[in-house]
């Protein structure tokens, strides 16, 4: 089952899945979904030609794959989507993803953080 939503996507309503294809994910909501699960982290998922919604800071914790994804600078400052961490023991507040797979996803509203290494391959982008 699933909603409309501006702009013409299709609002996935089933966040408990592995597999989202041609929908909006609202990053928050798959996270709160996975909590009540008792899952910490957004893993394994994969995400296939969506837009995946903020606003939330993405913590990318490892092995994610963003083949063919727009991250949503659209002619700005790529660095406006950088947060780096003030600890090397964690961060609170990000939603934190591992092994996920986006391809041909669009990110609206979504900032990124995580081990430099990640960081400087968003800035690269720039």
């Amino acid at each position: 089952m699933s909603k409309q939503n501006q702009p013409g996507w299709t609002v996935a309503e089933d966040l408990s899945g592995t597999h989202f294809e041609n929908v909006a994910v609202n990053l928050v909501d798959l996270h709160r979904n996975r909590l009540f699960r008792g899952e910490s982290v957004i893993s394994r998922v994969t995400f296939r030609n969506c837009r995946v919604e903020g606003p939330a800071v993405m913590l990318v914790i490892g092995g994610c794959n963003f083949d063919a994804t727009d991250f949503g600078y659209a002619g700005i400052d790529v660095a406006t989507l950088v947060l780096r961490p003030a600890s090397k023991n964690g961060v609170v507040g990000a939603v934190p993803v591992q092994d996920c797979q986006f391809i041909g996803c669009e990110l609206f509203g979504i900032g990124f953080t995580g081990a430099d290494s990640f960081t400087n391959q968003i800035l690269a982008l720039g």
